[in-house]
């Protein structure tokens, strides 16, 4: 009886822990009329959307520096007050220790006061870096394609130490224009999407559609958040998969 009963409590609180780690919400807007709805076959009229997140630690994440991995000498990556916090001169980031492909990303952050030498004159500078490929080794900055969050910036595509893409908007070297700038002033709230599909993918700020490319010769892979040299807080990292 004893055992039975432990068993019982046990299964009861795996199914606890199962029920809080993803949450059921109504489909996104982005994706309810995407050109693109019919490959997405894990949509339905709610979905469960998972939080990368869990709003206390870094649980699922790994921190990069200068000083390796794991080993954030200078207090860089943070949780306080239900936010991940990022601030500091040591250039590096905080990365899922899971690889994803096929999905639909959200993260909301909000700029702090601080900048860093040598960015300190610089405009606010970080980046959802992903399909950083598992084979690949960490270094700043690794394989990847980067939604670009900086200063009037926001949804800039990045090709990231040798990735490539193809987009019909304005493309400089590695860098691919978004169409406009949509990011909220001063320090409020953003709302960041990315949709990945096969090798396609799509930038959103504040629910616009503001950049997209083709042919990402990166497909799948970790994600990954950059201390570029300005403080950041990041509330929400959230992502569904659309396959």
């Amino acid at each position: 009886m004893k055992f039975n009963y432990l068993l019982t409590t046990i299964v009861v609180c795996l199914f606890a822990v199962t029920s809080v780690s993803a949450k059921k919400i109504p489909v996104p807007e982005i994706l309810k009329e995407h050109k693109d709805k019919i490959l997405f076959t894990k949509l339905k009229d709610k979905v469960k959307i998972t939080p990368l997140f869990n709003g206390k630690n870094l649980n699922g994440w790994y921190s990069y520096s200068k000083y390796g991995v794991n080993n954030d000498v200078e207090k860089a990556f943070n949780v306080e007050n239900g936010l991940i916090h990022l601030a500091g001169e040591a250039m590096g980031y905080i990365c899922t220790e899971k690889s994803y492909r096929n999905y639909y990303l959200r993260v909301v952050f909000r700029w702090g006061d601080k900048k860093y030498p040598p960015r300190q004159n610089a405009k606010r500078d970080s980046g959802i870096l992903y399909h950083f490929p598992d084979d690949a080794k960490d270094e700043i900055w690794p394989i990847s394609i980067e939604c670009q969050i900086q200063e009037e910036d926001c949804g800039d595509y990045w090709c990231v130490a040798g990735a490539t893409a193809d987009s019909p908007n304005q493309k400089i070297d590695n860098r691919i224009v978004r169409t406009a700038n949509f990011e909220n002033p001063e320090q409020e709230w953003n709302t960041i999407e990315v949709i990945c599909i096969d090798n396609k993918s799509e930038h959103y700020v504040n629910g616009h559609l503001v950049n997209h490319a083709e042919n990402l010769s990166v497909a799948e892979g970790k994600i990954l958040l950059q201390l570029e040299g300005a403080e950041i807080f990041y509330k929400t990292v959230e992502l569904l998969p659309l396959k």
